[in-house]
């Protein structure tokens, strides 16, 4: 008899910028060899929701966004775009769509990195110690994919993009082992020549980020609501 796998909310977010010498560029991360989902393949900073992404508290902290996110996501809007801004924090050491306010030095951020990676702390209690205030009107929802039926996991997500916030991505070393910012094409390319592993979604995103010349382009026509993709 083959078992149920339960369908898991999850959310992603494509950070662009403009590279040096190439061009558009999107950050990609090597998921580590042990996952059973996804092993070694190169995705965007992502995750499943948790349930304190909806919070009260974490939502009164936006100053923008919010009824048009609720409005183009559907059902949990507000917590799937908080899952991604927590995603690139945990998984890549960015903080997107939002800005601190504490004084943090980058040794505490880490250590407070750390801790959630580690459940040693939770999202809302680190946004309150760096107190973070969020503009969600920074993201652009562009697409939703749910994992085919069967094992291991399945998961329904919302891709988001965001233009790359100032300083460098660092993989975590327990979910991410390498980063990459990648121009589209060359990404697409790699993965055709078997070089490296994309998931469906991932290559698909790629490969329609590959028609533009730089970030700002590519997120004036993925904040149009006309382009969402939902397969």
């Amino acid at each position: 008899m083959s078992r149920v796998v339960t369908v898991r909310d999850a959310a992603t977010t494509a950070l662009l910028r403009n590279g040096a010498d190439s061009g558009l560029e999107v950050l990609l991360l090597r998921r580590h060899a042990s996952h059973v989902f996804g092993a070694n393949a190169y995705v965007f900073p992502g995750g499943a929701l948790d349930a304190e992404d909806g919070e009260a508290d974490l939502r009164m902290r936006c100053h923008g966004g919010v009824e048009l996110i609720e409005e183009a996501v559907g059902d949990n809007g507000f917590a799937l775009a908080m899952a991604a801004i927590r995603e690139c924090f945990e998984e890549a050491g960015l903080l997107v769509a939002c800005t601190a306010q504490a004084e943090i030095t980058s040794a505490r951020r880490d250590a407070l990195r750390l801790a959630l990676n580690t459940q040693k702390a939770s999202w809302a209690a680190i946004v309150r110690e760096m107190d973070l205030r969020f503009n969600l009107d920074d993201l652009a929802f562009f697409a939703h994919w749910t994992t085919p039926a069967g094992p291991p996991k399945r998961y329904s997500t919302r891709f988001f993009a965001a233009a790359a916030p100032p300083g460098e991505a660092r993989c975590d070393g327990l979910e991410t082992t390498h980063v990459w910012w990648a121009p589209p094409a060359q990404a697409v390319a790699a993965h055709d020549r078997g070089e490296i592993e994309l998931m469906t979604p991932t290559r698909a995103t790629l490969e329609s980020l590959a028609g533009y010349a730089d970030a700002d382009t590519a997120l004036g026509a993925l904040m149009d609501a006309s382009t969402v993709r939902v397969p």
